[in-house]
């Protein structure tokens, strides 16, 4: 049993882990724990390079040779909680991948770096994708579509980004989204 305070009664009791389960999914998710506010190799993750602003370690689940994970230590939501004062954290990140493929020997043509687009996010914290091409198999080249923009737009429809185009689309004084941008 866990020890818990009920912060609408003002109370301690004591909640089973089906209870704390409930209720953190109940909750927004800016109020949940956040998994990538705590990564470290405790936590079982596989750092694989790490500074005081950045931490980069190898997805869980891979869709391709190489898939590493590139967050920020400081929270922040997701690629759509970026504006254009945010360029270069997104540059560094970029800066970090390239960095960590490159020791990887990964060519640079045989590259994809981006994000994900909410609602189409596993985990509300800003992650970079840096993957090693080709993918594992069709399913997964599909959750990571590239499509470039028209008649002015860097970025087409995609719950995809690439860190490239999200550069761009801020850069503009834009934000980063599903449609067209």
């Amino acid at each position: 049993m866990l020890s818990a305070v009920c912060c609408l009664q003002n109370e301690v009791r004591s909640v089973n882990k089906l209870e704390q389960e409930s209720f953190l999914q109940a909750l927004p998710c800016s109020h949940r724990a956040c998994i990538f506010c705590d990564v470290s190799k405790e936590n079982g993750f596989n750092i694989v390079w790490e500074n005081e602003k950045y931490t980069v370690f190898t997805d869980i689940n891979p869709s391709s040779q190489h898939h590493l994970q590139i967050v920020p230590k400081t929270h922040i939501d997701s690629v759509k909680s970026l504006d254009a004062t945010n360029v270069r954290l997104v540059q560094e990140m970029l800066e970090i991948g390239h960095k960590v493929l490159d020791s990887l020997d990964v060519p640079p043509k045989r590259r994809r770096l981006g994000f994900h687009i909410p609602p189409y996010i596993s985990v509300t914290h800003l992650h970079m994708h840096a993957q090693a091409l080709p993918y594992r198999s069709l399913m997964s080249r599909l959750r990571y579509p590239i499509f470039r923009g028209r008649k002015g737009q860097d970025k087409g429809f995609s719950w995809f980004v690439e860190a490239e185009q999200a550069i761009r689309i801020l850069e503009k004084g834009s934000r980063i989204r599903l449609l067209p941008c």
